[in-house]
């Protein structure tokens, strides 16, 4: 489900960070092991011109997964605070499907605008299997969907009609009544 480009902009980062404590004593014929789920390793093919190989860092695809997901919900959590207003989508209102879409944009992924359509995209996720990062979608009255990122800790981010702004809200049976969708993008 990850993105080419947030795979290539996630590899990147972790390989410069690891490079940059290792640079020393790194060996491109040895593989090294930094983490579980990090490994540098020599590419198998050489390539033309016989000239060394170059180190290849793979990353685990859940280790992918959740570094773009903090970084989605860091960015949601950063505009906590900023007015909510039906139809907005600048630094100075924002509506809860802007939220959305400014949060996956800073890791790599294009949403569509609409609460509707966003309710349409995605891995559909029951209830019980939430994950931070995941879209939840509420009705509150028969004409309109809101939608709410699940942060964890039986909370979630949104920007609230109610509280008029951008806020950290905890789960509670009022909220669980009224979800309709549980969506997962990455």
């Amino acid at each position: 489900m990850l993105s080419n480009l947030i795979r290539s902009t996630l590899l990147i980062g972790c390989a410069l960070l690891s490079l940059e404590s290792q640079a020393q004593s790194v060996d491109a014929r040895a593989s090294l092991k930094l983490a579980e789920s990090l490994e540098f390793r020599p590419i198998e093919n050489p390539t033309r011109g016989g000239h060394e190989p170059p180190v290849r860092l793979e990353v685990a695809e859940d280790v992918a997964s959740s570094v773009a997901m903090r970084l989605v919900l860091s960015t949601a959590d950063s505009l906590v605070g900023t007015p909510y207003r039906l139809g907005g989508d600048s630094s100075d209102d924002i509506d809860c499907s802007a939220l959305v879409q400014k949060a996956f944009r800073v890791a790599g992924l294009e949403l569509p605008r609409t609460t509707r359509e966003l309710a349409k995209i995605g891995d559909k996720v029951d209830r019980a299997s939430l994950r931070p990062g995941d879209l939840l979608f509420y009705r509150w009255n028969r004409n309109r969907l809101h939608v709410a990122m699940y942060a964890g800790n039986n909370e979630i981010v949104h920007a609230s009609p109610n509280a008029q702004q951008v806020t950290r809200t905890r789960l509670n049976q009022d909220w669980n009544r009224r979800l309709v969708s549980v969506r997962r993008l990455i």
